[in-house]
């Protein structure tokens, strides 16, 4: 066994896990693994701290609440892996390895001995460990089987990242694979919200909850914990068949090879939807829009922003205003949602709608047209696309509303949506000169805007959804539907603001060239 070089290949990926969370990505994911550690300490000491265990213990559900906090860490520690571990395992997958001279065994070795080696699973293991000795301290088990609960508890946690990791890795090597997995993630992360209110009023739903969990590894290992009987033992073989299924799984995945796509060419269609969708803005600036409509559909990132949508902003809307039946007011609710509904399918391109062009940007100024009519046409082709939402949300408030609002209610609704519509896409007008960012428009995930893109996305999107549902809290009534004609004014004066911006833009960006090419480009 070759310790000295998988000693290496371990340096070599603390190494590249550094380089990636110095990335903006990696910040952003590091940011979110860490407050979900955070969280997660804080809810465990407020279970498991010495009033809660206490009560815990004499009430009878010690072993509840272990199994709880377990499941907790268990989720938290298979999220944090998949986000701060992503790609880094194709670098030490069996096939990279092969370059290294390493047998079979010493290659797999290595490749799990760098996985263990990230330093949040030591801190997970903690946890575990923490728990089980916490358990012993109250009486309540032995310290022996806690321990030993605790460390296959670990090694389940592991296989499983490392499963759902390869499995996530494979899936994105499928066509579509990139529009799917953020459909789960947002499964992930707004299912906690869905199933706690319906948790609460249905018992019957919990109860048959906790039965499905009760055959995981965190409830096996609750059981362990807090028990010195045949129901230990019972936890541990549950423990031990996940791990062998588990490990199956990940022999099987990582036997897979991987899979390369192939572009494949197929005859030139000259005639295409977006063609004739093109023709409804004129003939002057028909063929920009066409251009702007093929070149923002072949992006992965507006493809993905604007279809994960379709499924958002109705959730959004539903939850939104649902939430505002337990003590606000939902129409409130529902005005601010309507408001951020054209800004939300493409907001990172509303606001640097030439920054995913890189120095394609040239090309513009050697048309024979105004440069200017290149921004027009992008930004009629955006609000274009954008504006289908709107309608989109009056749909779902008609099939959905927990309220009944009547016409003048619509009415308010959807001058709301006008109005946040045309507000957002002047600004991006301007941000788009003063604010833009060289961006990849292949890239699915990030956050790669500049700082006023940043504040203008999310300060406007915060703006419009909290400052109805704030009004509506605090002044229940104010916001009514006959009050339609103010939301009325308010869409015709964004209109007016959108018009004045479009054409003040035009005139600056031949003023903006240079700067504008120096930083597509990279130049500064």
């Amino acid at each position: 066994m070759d310790f000295q070089l998988i000693g290496l290949l371990v340096g070599l990926r603390y190494k590249l896990l550094w380089a990636k969370i110095r990335t903006r990505n990696g910040r952003i994911a590091l940011f979110m693994a860490g407050y979900l550690l955070l969280a997660l300490v804080g809810i465990s000491f407020a279970l498991l701290g010495a009033t809660g265990g206490m009560v815990a213990v004499k009430a009878g559900k010690a072993e509840r609440l272990v199994q709880g906090a377990l499941t907790a860490i268990f989720v938290c520690a298979t999220v944090t892996s998949v986000m701060l571990g992503f790609g880094l395992n194709q670098v030490f997958s069996d096939a990279e390895l092969r370059r290294f001279p390493l047998n079979s065994r010493e290659r797999r070795v290595a490749r799990h001995g760098a996985g263990l080696a990230d330093p949040f699973w030591l801190l997970f293991l903690a946890l575990y460990l923490g728990i089980a000795f916490g358990v012993y301290l109250f009486g309540t088990g032995n310290l022996l089987l806690g321990a030993l609960a605790a460390l296959l508890l670990f090694a389940c946690n592991y296989l499983a990242a490392q499963a759902i990791g390869q499995a996530i890795e494979r899936l994105m090597e499928k066509k579509g694979g990139s529009f799917v997995l953020p459909v789960i993630l947002m499964a992930v992360a707004f299912l906690p919200s869905l199933l706690a209110p319906m948790l609460r009023k249905n018992p019957a739903a919990l109860r048959a909850l906790v039965r499905v969990l009760s055959y995981t590894p965190p409830f096996g290992a609750g059981t362990m914990m807090t028990r010195a009987n045949a129901a230990a033992l019972g936890g541990l073989a549950l423990i031990a068949w996940w791990g062998v299924g588990l490990v199956a799984a990940l022999v099987g995945l990582e036997r897979r090879p991987s899979r390369i796509r192939i572009a494949q060419t197929g005859s030139i269609r000259w005639e295409t939807p977006f063609a004739h969708m093109a023709a409804w803005f004129g003939p002057v600036y028909a063929p920009l829009v066409e251009h702007w409509l093929l070149f923002l559909f072949r992006g992965k990132r507006f493809r993905l922003s604007y279809l994960m949508s379709l499924v958002l902003v109705p959730f959004l809307l539903l939850i939104w205003s649902g939430q505002g039946t337990h003590g606000g007011d939902p129409f409130a609710g529902a005005v601010g949602v309507f408001a951020v509904a054209g800004l939300a399918p493409a907001a990172a391109f509303i606001v640097n709608q030439f920054g995913y062009l890189g120095s394609a940007f040239r090309r513009y100024f050697l048309f024979p047209l105004d440069p200017a009519a290149a921004l027009r046409a992008s930004s009629y082709t955006l609000i274009g696309l954008c504006s289908v939402y709107v309608p989109l949300a009056a749909v779902a408030w008609v099939l959905f509303a927990p309220v009944s609002t009547g016409v003048r209610g619509m009415a308010m609704l959807l001058c709301s949506g006008i109005f946040g519509l045309f507000l957002f896409h002047g600004l991006g007008l301007w941000t788009t000169l003063f604010g833009p960012r060289c961006s990849d428009p292949s890239k699915t995930v990030g956050n790669d805007l500049s700082l006023l893109g940043n504040i203008v996305v999310v300060g406007g999107m915060i703006a419009l959804l909290l400052t109805p549902r704030f009004v509506g809290e605090f002044h229940k009534g104010l916001i009514r539907p006959d009050q339609w004609p103010v939301t009325a004014v308010l869409a015709a004066l964004a209109i007016a603001f959108y018009l004045i911006s479009l054409r003040c833009a035009s005139a600056l960006l031949p003023r903006r060239r240079e700067w504008l090419l120096a930083v597509l480009e990279k130049r500064a």
